[in-house]
């Protein structure tokens, strides 16, 4: 008899888009170079990435509830760190409303 035991994990992904400030690329790069400044897991997220474009930035956040999660990260961030990225883009956008297309197997 086989037996397979397979684990779901359920998350949900959430974005926040925002644009850079003219001439702050590189300084925005040389920051998400160094990483997250919180701790991905502590903070009730699976999965954090950033992508980083000519005039965009894109954060990706992934887990149970990524939309509350960024609240309460962004509520419990040092105001110095806020403003270190504030300085850098603008207009940011939290996106909670996605779709997902998944290729079918053949």
């Amino acid at each position: 008899m086989l037996t397979e035991t397979t684990e779901v994990v359920m998350s949900r992904t959430v974005a926040i888009t925002a644009q850079i400030a003219p001439g702050k690329r590189e300084q925005l790069a040389s920051i998400l170079a160094e990483g997250p400044p919180f701790d991905v897991g502590a903070c009730g997220f699976r999965r954090h990435m950033a992508f980083l474009g000519d005039h965009q930035l894109v954060l990706l956040f992934e887990g149970d509830d990524p939309a509350a999660d960024v609240r309460q990260l962004a509520a419990s961030l040092p105001l110095a760190e806020i403003g270190r990225i504030g300085a850098l883009v603008s207009a940011p956008e939290l996106l909670s409303d996605s779709y997902e297309w998944s290729a079918v197997p053949a």
